[in-house]
């Protein structure tokens, strides 16, 4: 009598498609924070890079005028921050945008250089930005007129520009540290981390 063997099995049973899914869950994980680790990396190299551009383009400019960048916005911004709001605030718009102008000559915040325009008096080109470092009025890169110079994790963070400490020992005659940390300029990005400026990127 011919005896029947019982069929061998195909599907998985759900604790193997638990175990199947779990690992798959722990890789993409792992991918994920991968990714991220070298986003922000490459951010944060880009950010030390741009602070450096400002400094040697201040320094630049100096060469040029006698003195460093500076305005009543640069002046009015303290480069002293123990943290930093969700939006840092117009003020540190407003001190980022007199130092584009300043290192651009881009008057009138068109996004090119006016003396690559053929106008008159120009102010010197020290520094070149893409459309992309660039905060816009009209939300699009290269579109409206720019509202400040932004940092890599493309926020609404600008970065920071103080002369205040300058500008302090010139008015009183008497260096005040409380005003910045460079007796000179103070340039930062508060990168991903407000609330941490010891995480922040500076020339000091």
């Amino acid at each position: 009598m011919r005896t029947h063997s019982p069929e061998r099995r195909t599907a998985f049973t759900l604790i193997e498609l638990m175990v199947v899914i779990s690992i798959l869950g722990i890789l993409m994980s792992m991918i994920l924070g991968i990714q991220r680790y070298a986003q922000t990396k490459s951010n944060r190299s880009r950010a030390e890079a741009e602070v450096a551009a400002f400094c040697a383009a201040a320094e630049a400019y100096k060469a040029d005028n006698g003195s460093f960048p500076r305005s009543t916005e640069t002046d009015a911004l303290s480069g002293i921050n123990d943290s930093a709001p969700s939006d840092p605030g117009q003020d540190y718009k407003d001190s980022n945008l007199a130092l584009y102008k300043m290192l651009t000559g881009d008057a009138d915040l068109n996004g090119r250089p006016d003396s690559t325009e053929g106008i008159k008096g120009a102010t010197p080109l020290y520094l070149t930005f893409k459309a992309a470092q660039l905060s816009w009025s009209g939300g699009a890169s290269g579109s409206g007129t720019v509202l400040f110079a932004r940092d890599p994790w493309g926020k609404a963070y600008p970065y920071g520009y103080s002369t205040k400490r300058n500008a302090a020992l010139e008015k009183n005659g008497a260096d005040d540290p409380t005003a910045g940390h460079n007796i000179t300029f103070d340039v930062w990005c508060i990168a991903d981390t407000p609330s941490k400026p010891a995480a922040w990127i500076t020339n000091w």
